[in-house]
């Protein structure tokens, strides 16, 4: 120990004697450079009836030169008795400061190999938890500050095991530990679909304490998860033994399965005119090729021409945690038939009244008259406008004319920038080819099928099917195609680039956007000519409600008449007359929105966008009020809306 590197070397006297007469035992301390260690380098023995040499006097030396760390007592006697009996004691240590402390990080001591699974009720390691930088005092009660300031690493424990008191944890479930930066998880070994109907998981030949997984060991992980109906010993068995002989995990094998619910199917108009009969696609993605398909059919009187197939009940079913999945039953479908359409066997069985054009809208069944035009709709027709029947054109829709029929409408040729408007199909054999500056449109009750759109507006209450592909404008604008059923573009190598397509039930197609990053939207909503007339009605109604209440107040409105001008009194004398029609149409579409709001939301967890080829970047995908952006080419891949998660869910073919 140096002997006056730290404290100057102090005298104590007692009392005011001189020294050469009595005088108390004087000590000099010596500390060492850090200052954390103090002893004693010199001592002088009383003299006379000065106070001698004792551990208290040693204690209140120390405390008169400012050192306040506290004394060793046992080191204090052993000093009082060596300098007592004339030895040296400036070896032993009197008073030592605190020493400052770094931090520690947190750290795992685990029990089990690393990368191999645990099973509920094992012990992965010890955690020994992070511990704090502390700061130091000297001798002389000066702080000391640690070498290194920083905060130590924490390790949070996620959830699937727990901690006790000692630190050790313990697995909740089977999984595999991974160590992070900042926490400790514990991997499940098994992992649930989002619908619960399919149970995976990975495969281990051995666990982390070196023991042979068995299939019943696996059991037991999977009833941790909750996971006990379809379970698949034989995947099990296989799975793990390829483990064994592979030296290697197994990942994904399907350990369990539920039995899905098998939805009922909805009602649905079989049309029957014909040699053939004109039957919706067998399923929601097949493919068929409208070009070869005998859309406008016409028939004779007392043929029969469709029947109406009722909808089936659902058959619930049950997911891997033994839970009831409910089934969906079929919807039933109401036909509202024209007046040239008999329903017969109890609206099961519809036959033609008159010979004539079948108009199979939707929910609704009539024959009409047909005309037909055999050259271009242009100056030389004129705009074509008829109050019932259909209309086939032989030639071209030409820009700027206007083609309105409450039935189909069969275009040989081409529409331009023109309008047509049908309350049934809208069939172009050739194009739709519209430059998007016009109010140029194509609106169809029924469905709309054409070989190609390019920049063109279209909205069909049904579907909407193009043979080769749908192009739009760069800025999206006059770029729009509604569907309220299923949109396709049905050659194996069509494609929709540019533009905003919308459909109520899926949209089917090879590629979408292009490789320049072209900006093309596929949307799913439930957004139809119905709902649009609908809400445009409702506001005119409440517009009229409103004037009623203003022009002749509530009651039988006989006392507001009588102030009334006599060329005021015929506006007020017909709003009080439709008032009451007025209130109950109001109610009447209001519950017609509901219905369809309802069925918007059963069909869209079923509805797709399927691209059989690529999506390339630039593509925006739209569903449920959500947008999904393609920031890289995505090839075979369907977007479904997750119910449950409310979210787009991308999965491959």
């Amino acid at each position: 120990m140096a002997s006056e590197s730290f404290l100057d070397k102090l005298h104590l006297r007692t009392g005011d004697k001189p020294a050469e007469a009595d005088a108390d035992a004087t000590l000099r301390f010596g500390g060492s450079p850090d200052r954390m260690k103090v002893g004693v380098s010199r001592y002088v023995p009383a003299k006379g009836a000065g106070q001698p040499l004792s551990v208290e006097l040693l204690r209140k030396a120390l405390r008169d030169t400012g050192i306040t760390a506290p004394l060793d007592v046992e080191h204090a006697e052993e000093v009082v008795r060596l300098l007592l009996s004339g030895k040296d004691a400036s070896h032993i240590v009197i008073a030592r400061g605190e020493r400052p402390r770094n931090a520690q990080d947190a750290w795992i001591e685990l029990s089990g190999a690393p990368g191999l699974p645990t099973f509920p009720g094992q012990v992965i390691g010890r955690l020994h938890e992070a511990v704090p930088a502390k700061r130091g005092l000297d001798v002389a009660g000066n702080v000391v500050p640690p070498p290194d300031p920083r905060p130590p690493r924490v390790l949070a424990v996620s959830s699937g095991m727990t901690k006790d008191r000692e630190g050790m944890l313990i697995a909740q479930l089977a999984g595999v530990v991974r160590v992070t930066e900042d926490r400790i998880e514990l991997s499940p070994l098994v992992r649930l679909s989002p619908d619960k109907l399919e149970a995976t998981a990975s495969l281990y030949a051995r666990d982390a304490q070196g023991r042979t997984v068995t299939p019943e060991a696996m059991v037991q992980a999977l009833a941790g998860q909750g996971v006990n109906f379809g379970i698949l010993m034989d995947a099990l068995t296989d799975g793990l033994a390829q483990a064994q002989k592979a030296y290697a995990p197994v990942q994904d094998v399907v350990v369990a399965r539920g039995q899905a619910p098998v939805h009922g199917k909805d009602a649905r108009l079989e049309l029957t005119c014909g040699e053939r009969a004109c039957a919706e696609p067998p399923d929601e993605h097949a493919r068929i090729d409208y070009r070869h398909r005998s859309l406008f059919q016409v028939v004779e009187q007392g043929q029969d021409i469709g029947r109406l197939h009722q909808p089936t009940k659902g058959v619930p079913g049950r997911d891997v945690t033994g839970a009831v999945v409910p089934a969906r039953d079929g919807a039933a479908l109401r036909i509202q038939t024209g007046k040239n359409v008999e329903a017969l066997e109890n609206g099961a069985l519809f036959r033609a009244k008159i010979p004539g054009v079948v108009l199979a809208g939707k929910g609704s069944l009539d024959v009409s008259e047909l005309l037909s035009i055999p050259g271009d709709v242009d100056y030389g027709t004129g705009n074509i406008e008829l109050k019932q029947g259909s209309l086939c054109v032989g030639g071209t829709v030409r820009t700027g004319f206007t083609v309105e029929v409450p039935g189909q409408v069969l275009v040989e040729g081409m529409v331009e920038s023109a309008r047509v408007i049908a309350g049934g199909d809208v069939i172009v054999r050739g194009g739709i080819f519209m430059s998007g500056e016009e109010a140029a449109y194509v609106e169809a009750g029924g469905n709309v099928s054409a070989a190609f759109t390019h920049n063109a507006m279209v909205q069909a209450g049904g579907d909407v099917t193009i043979a080769l592909s749908m192009v739009g404008s760069k800025t999206n604008k006059g770029s729009r195609v509604t569907a309220g059923g299923f949109l396709r573009v049905s050659d194996p190598k069509g494609r929709i680039m540019g533009g905003t397509v919308v459909s109520a039930r899926g949209v089917e197609v090879f590629d979408a956007g292009n490789e320049r990053g072209m900006v093309t939207t596929l949307a799913l909503s439930h957004e139809t000519p119905e709902i649009s007339a609908l809400i445009k009605e409702l506001r005119e109604l409440k517009a009229l409600k409103d004037r009623a209440m203003f022009v002749v107040g509530e009651g039988d409105g006989a006392t507001a008449l009588s102030r009334l001008r006599a060329e005021r009194r015929a506006e007020a004398e017909d709003l009080l007359a439709r008032r009451d029609g007025i209130e109950s149409r109001i109610k009447q579409i209001q519950r017609r929105l509901a219905e369809l709001a309802q069925e918007h939301l059963e069909r869209v967890s079923s509805a797709r966008i399927i691209v059989h080829g690529t999506a390339y970047p630039g593509v925006g995908i739209k569903m449920g009020g959500r947008s999904l952006y393609v920031d890289r080419p995505l090839t075979n891949c369907v977007f479904s809306w997750d119910v449950q998660n409310k979210e787009i869910v991308t999965t491959t073919l």
